[in-house]
């Protein structure tokens, strides 16, 4: 085997330990020599780790080997050097292949950092463990709950920049397993910390290029990360980051039809895991390489590849990159009507059950709901079975969260998919959407669906739009469902009632506004109310008593918000917050007292005394009224302060 350096030599260097200071082979062989000759065994192993060091930074596992065994050998039973030699004899198998190898030395290395205190040893063989072990198997829980005690770790010791290697493995197992937001969250602590040109760069730039709307308007974006990435790649020598960013360039064009440059992409990767033997991406690339000649049309070299993929992570127990291999094997074989599909189909069944990759299914809805819906048309009963499974994980699959906005404009998003106006107003779906959000439970009986939506139509027609309309909202949350075997997970639907099923996580803008108002956050709910309630219904008679409701909410928000700029000092602001109020209700007194209370505070009569005048005309001509007696009093002092009669 070739001994190539990868990505796990990047992690190998102890900033607060000696014995890994990062220093020439030369330097460190010397360094040995002169341990050896003084006769200090302390020194030796120190001597002997920094030797190894330097080795495996140069692709010598073998020669990594021997030191860190001769540690081992020499070192006493409480030397916090075993705990460095173990950790390295444990990198050196990750990278020879030998996994199994490689977690028995991992967890030693963690037992033994945990007798002896010895935390920056515990927070490394943690990262070590998540990232050549849990990571690639696919053992989610695990490389996460590993990364959480390294960061925690790291945090503890103040290491500054190397708390993006436990953050990228947070990351990277939020963004497989479809929890986009808490990647994000860890992103931007990445962010934070890595520094420019840094190979911590190079992999945050990779992670938020994935984590971008996929599609052409986010390409522009996307690739510039990516460049930024290849270029670190480039600097650095490291291959791992050099393979990541070719896989994410390879998904970004697919995601965008381009499947040629995608293509081209995807070759590079596997040539570039081929040339450096790293085992590890051989399978992911050769997946992606798969499913970007499936677009080409070419079944017969996605299968081969598909075929490979399924024998090396087998080989290196990698369960996740299994069950993604089988799927998209499966839907190529169904595709051809192979009869070996089925085996494919189950192979895939199981790898989700014992692994619990249900979100598997979720991500790949639109390949998977159509051939169970096949496969329980068969007329075979063992690939009646094998639907049936399917079905079963399907209805355990929680649905994605809902985000929607009704200030200013209507938009619905599920999941990632940001829907259209006009498919929103395809037989009134949006606007049932919209009621139902706006009902208490969000429930309503059949009766105040047709009452709301359409009033004038006669029993008959009526109950004909209420089923019509609920048939195209269960399309509109849910497209990719085939028949009505398939249950909408939102809606709860029988003949008298249909009832709203709001995921966790879902996010309701006027919902938010009232727990503001509720709270008196007014600054958060003075920045989430966007404009009217639900404008593209200006015209429906149910959506009026709220669109007056929410204003007036908003007013509150807004004085209240001012009062407090006010008492606090920010004159300026308070000043801003009253004319958006007068924007809003040109004859609000209380608008009117605040912003000239606040035009005082800065100095400006001039402002105080129009905002007055103004008032003062439009109550005479639109009410008959004159302003309130606080009002004339304070305008008054203004005026006698000002010398005018």
């Amino acid at each position: 085997m070739t001994e190539i350096p990868t990505h796990a030599q990047a992690e190998t260097g102890l900033v607060s330990v000696p014995a890994e200071k990062k220093v020439s082979i030369y330097r460190a062989d010397l360094a040995l020599k002169q341990a050896r000759k003084q006769g200090r065994p302390d020194e030796i192993a120190i001597a002997l780790i920094r030797l190894a060091h330097s080795h495996f930074r140069q692709g010598r596992y073998s020669l990594t080997q021997g030191l860190a065994e001769e540690v081992l050998g020499q070192a006493p039973s409480d030397s916090p050097m075993r705990c460095d030699a173990l950790r390295m004899l444990g990198n050196c198998a990750a990278e020879l292949g030998n996994p199994d190898v490689a977690e028995n030395y991992y967890h030693q290395a963690i037992d033994l950092a945990r007798q002896l205190d010895y935390h920056y040893a515990l927070y490394k063989c943690l990262h070590s463990l998540a990232t050549n072990i849990y990571w690639p198997h696919g053992a989610f829980e695990l490389c996460l709950a590993a990364g959480k005690e390294a960061l925690l770790q790291a945090q503890a010791l103040g290491l500054g920049e190397d708390l993006w290697f436990p953050l990228s493995d947070i990351a990277w197992v939020y963004w497989s397993t479809g929890q986009r937001e808490l990647a994000n969250q860890v992103a931007n602590q990445m962010e934070e910390v890595v520094s420019p040109g840094s190979l911590g760069e190079g992999f945050y730039c990779c992670l938020r290029a994935g984590l971008l709307e996929p599609g052409a308007p986010s390409l522009k974006t996307a690739l510039a990360l990516y460049e930024r990435a290849r270029s670190i790649a480039e600097a650095t020598g490291d291959p791992g980051l050099a393979v990541e960013l070719r896989l994410g360039l390879c998904r970004c064009y697919r995601a965008a039809r381009n499947f040629p440059t995608a293509a081209a992409w995807a070759e590079d990767a596997v040539a570039a895991t081929a040339r450096l033997n790293y085992r590890q991406f051989q399978a992911l690339a050769w997946i992606e390489r798969a499913r970007t000649v499936i677009e080409l049309g070419d079944p017969q070299k996605a299968e081969q590849d598909l075929r490979a993929a399924l024998e090396i992570a087998k080989q290196l127990r990698s369960n996740f990159d299994q069950a993604r291999a089988s799927l998209y094997l499966a839907v190529l074989l169904s595709t051809q009507k192979k009869p070996e599909a089925n085996t494919s189909w189950q192979q895939l069944v199981q790898l989700i059950t014992d692994n619990g990759y249900i979100f598997l299914i979720e991500q790949e809805r639109n390949l998977v709901i159509p051939w169970i819906a096949a496969m329980l048309d068969s007329s075979q009963a063992q690939v009646v079975k094998t639907g049936a499974d399917l079905f079963e994980l399907i209805k355990r699959v929680p649905p994605a969260a809902i985000q929607a906005k009704t200030f200013g404009k209507f938009t619905l998003q599920v999941g990632a998919d940001l829907f259209s106006k006009e498919s929103l107003r395809q037989r009134r779906a949006g606007e049932l959407l919209a009621l139902l959000l706006s009902s208490r439970g969000y429930c309503l009986s059949a009766g105040q669906v047709t009452e709301a939506l359409c009033p004038d139509k006669d029993p008959e027609a009526a109950a004909h739009f209420y089923h019509h309309a609920i048939s195209a909202l269960r399309r509109l949350l849910e497209p990719d469902l085939p028949d009505r075997r398939f249950p909408c997970r939102y809606l709860e639907v029988s003949d008298e009632q249909v009832t709203l099923l709001l995921p966790p996580g879902s996010k309701i803008d006027f919902l938010e506004f009232e727990q503001a108002v509720r709270a008196r956050e007014w600054e958060k709910a003075v920045g989430i109310y966007q404009g009217e309630y639900l404008p593209m219904f200006g015209y429906q008679e149910w959506t009026l008593p709220l669109r007056q409701h929410y204003a007036d909410l908003f007013e509150q928000a807004l004085l209240s918000l001012a009062a407090e700029k006010l008492d606090s000092g920010a004159a300026l602001d308070c000043l801003d917050l009253a004319q958006r109020a007068l924007l809003h209700n040109h004859w609000q007194e209380q608008a009117v007292q605040l912003g000239m209370r606040a035009a005082l505070e800065l100095g400006d009569r001039t402002t105080a005394i129009k905002l007055y005048h103004r008032l003062e005309k439009t109550l005479e001509k639109e009410l008959g009224l004159t302003p309130q007696k606080e009002l004339q009093q304070l305008y008054a002092g203004i005026r006698k302060r000002s010398g005018v009669k």
